[in-house]
């Protein structure tokens, strides 16, 4: 879900585990209706959310701790709670900082923490909001990838709510909010295919695209693909060259 600040990507997100309710309308997840007070704890155990600062989120001392925490609020028994840190640190390549304190950690291994603790409480759906923002490329594009692994080998349905069209090239679906409504909903070929719509709602088009775009245009044919990753297009251009 892309737009551009106060466009309503977080506001929708926090329905989503009802840390907001909705005034008109309703919101179905898992199949509870988020209106219904009854059922908003077990739509929060269906639902994991990653935000923007990870140390925002942590409340343990420890890598492990901070993990454990969620998982002894489940009444999870300590046998099968060590079994599942073990994993959720594997998943994200943080097993070897299981005893580390978070503030010695870098702004990416702390997101990859982040993360490791909502997938420990095993959630349907996993919401990033805004969670790479605050992290220079490389580490986006880590937890980018570590976020499509999840996704392809767990099965979790991952929203990814963020202002930086780049993003778009991990997804499947993408939406575009502004003003709160839902402007376009599709998937990367359809929306990359016209780039006018990313400028019509003041988003940049990603600088992959641009440059796939521009070559084309320069070199009059259709070398580069709406479909082709940053790694096909480095080696095209170099054969180019």
């Amino acid at each position: 879900i892309i737009g551009t600040n106060g466009s309503g990507k977080s506001t929708l997100a926090k329905h989503f585990n009802v840390l907001l309710q909705p005034s008109e309308g309703y919101i179905n997840v898992c199949g509870f209706d988020t209106r219904d007070e009854a059922h908003i704890w077990e739509i929060r155990q269906h639902v994991g959310m990653v935000f923007q600062n990870p140390d925002n989120q942590f409340v343990g001392s420890t890598v492990e701790e901070d993990i454990a925490f969620g998982l002894e609020n489940r009444n999870i028994p300590q046998e099968d709670m060590d079994k599942i840190i073990d994993e959720v640190l594997e998943i994200v390549d943080m097993s070897d900082y299981r005893k580390y304190e978070p503030s010695s950690l870098s702004g990416g291994q702390k997101q990859r923490v982040a993360i490791a603790s909502s997938l420990a409480l095993k959630p349907e759906i996993l919401i990033l909001d805004e969670a790479t923002s605050m992290l220079d490329p490389k580490a986006r594009k880590s937890i980018l990838g570590y976020i499509k692994k999840i996704n392809r080998e767990k099965g979790i349905t991952i929203i990814s709510i963020t202002h930086d069209a780049e993003e778009s090239i991990y997804s499947d679906d993408i939406v575009i909010l502004e003003g709160g409504e839902i402007v376009y909903h599709g998937d990367y070929t359809t929306l990359y295919s016209d780039t006018t719509i990313l400028e019509k709602y003041s988003l940049e088009v990603p600088f992959v695209e641009r440059v796939k775009k521009d070559l084309n245009n320069y070199l009059n044919q259709d070398i580069f693909e709406i479909e082709e990753d940053e790694e096909s297009v480095v080696k095209k251009i170099c054969k180019l060259v």
